[in-house]
């Protein structure tokens, strides 16, 4: 009789750069699936996205305002054991 038990590992990537998280996710997972080979899957995450109003003359001319966003994306890799 085999006790099975639900184990895994989350990782939880942040990144301002899109395209850093994804790298970072497929060198994870390569390094892991050289390891041992486990089940890897990539969840993504809602995209933050903070928006940043600014006055561009602190003095005059209220109505003249400038806008910056950040742009925070995540995923979450899970891990499972081998299933033997």
């Amino acid at each position: 009789m085999s006790i099975t038990t639900n184990e895994k590992i989350r990782v939880r990537l942040e990144s301002f750069d899109r395209q850093l998280l994804l790298d970072s996710c497929q060198k994870i997972s390569s390094i892991v699936q050289k390891v041992d080979p486990k089940k890897i899957t990539n969840i993504p995450l809602p995209t933050n996205k903070r928006i940043y109003c600014v006055l561009r003359s602190p003095h005059v001319d209220k109505d003249s305002r400038e806008h910056f966003e950040i742009r925070i994306h995540r995923r979450v890799l899970e891990i499972y054991p081998d299933s033997d």
